[in-house]
């Protein structure tokens, strides 16, 4: 009987609360891929439900911009990444964005493919200020800038780490250019 009575009760409490139960937090997935000149990011990104998405929407509504949506999303799933070597923090050299909604229409979300020219260096770290919503992953494309026994598996998710660090090998061949940046 007193099971009975808590279960009813808790049942009562819940049915009294606001639907938290359909809310969905943010999401950033990071892939990382290593490449001989370079390294690439590969972003996805959704805001959480509710007021963060509205917040998204409002910002973007009130900069009256072709392409303001793209650029408050790409703002915010960049916002907390990192890409540094030997201490020293890389910009992008090139940024393409594409924005579309989840399934369902309920939030927007961005999926964003940035480049760095990466410079002769002993490391290479992917850092995020929100680990909560973050996971990474990572590939060396047969570049050879990788030391790959020292280094965090390749092709597995790591989910909730502030960082990681991939010790790099010299770049080798003709010296690399670097690219502009695009939207």
């Amino acid at each position: 009987m007193r099971s009975l009575q808590l279960a009813t009760a808790v049942a009562i409490w819940l049915a009294g609360q606001p639907a938290w139960g359909h809310t969905f937090p943010k999401v950033r997935t990071v892939v990382l891929q290593v490449e001989r000149c370079e390294a690439v990011l590969l972003v996805g990104y959704r805001p959480a439900s509710g007021e963060a998405t509205e917040s998204v929407l409002s910002r973007a509504a009130a900069d009256k911009r072709p392409n303001a949506l793209r650029d408050v999303m790409t703002a915010d799933a960049m916002a907390p990444i990192a890409l540094v070597v030997d201490g020293k923090p890389l910009a992008p050299t090139a940024i393409q964005a594409k924005i579309g909604v989840e399934p369902g229409g309920a939030r927007p979300m961005v999926v964003l493919l940035v480049t760095y020219a990466v410079p002769a260096g002993a490391s290479l770290e992917l850092t995020t200020t929100d680990p909560h919503s973050t996971r990474f992953s990572w590939q060396d494309q047969d570049s050879g800038r990788v030391a790959s026994a020292d280094n965090p598996a390749q092709d597995q998710w790591f989910d909730g780490v502030a960082s990681f660090l991939l010790s790099l090998s010299a770049p080798g061949g003709p010296s690399c250019a670097s690219s502009s940046s695009s939207h």
